[in-house]
């Protein structure tokens, strides 16, 4: 079925209709409607208005590099330790050795203790 044939069978006719001549004038009469519009000036930005990031920017990169040139010292050999203190190698590891047998018995104390405290022996 088509939409004609269905408009005749119940009789039904749009009621509403526009004034003649609507759409011809339509453009002018919503133009002459709107405010007129301002000119706006550009600004002129000058040549240092653009520039100004950028030297901001160098600026800030030259003194992050002097900074790093001042306070990051280059480290002038591989063994600092050896070249540097009276703290001999075997005294390093004597040291460690030292602390690595006390963390032992200090671990060792320390389960010990959690047994005699929860766990009683009848």
């Amino acid at each position: 079925m088509n939409i004609f044939e269905l408009n005749d069978m119940i009789n039904k006719s749009n009621p509403f209709k526009t004034p003649s001549g609507y759409f011809e004038n339509l453009p002018e009469m919503i133009i002459a409607r709107l405010p007129e519009k301002e000119k706006v000036e550009t600004p002129v930005i000058s040549l240092w208005d653009r520039v100004k990031p950028w030297m901001y920017m160098a600026a800030m990169f030259v003194g992050i590099a002097l900074m790093l040139k001042i306070f990051v010292r280059p480290v002038s050999g591989s063994n600092i330790l050896a070249e540097n203190s009276d703290v001999s190698v075997s005294d390093i590891e004597g040291f460690y050795s030292y602390y690595e047998s006390q963390y032992a018995d200090a671990e060792y104390r320390q389960t010990m203790y959690y047994y005699d405290e929860y766990e009683t022996i009848d």
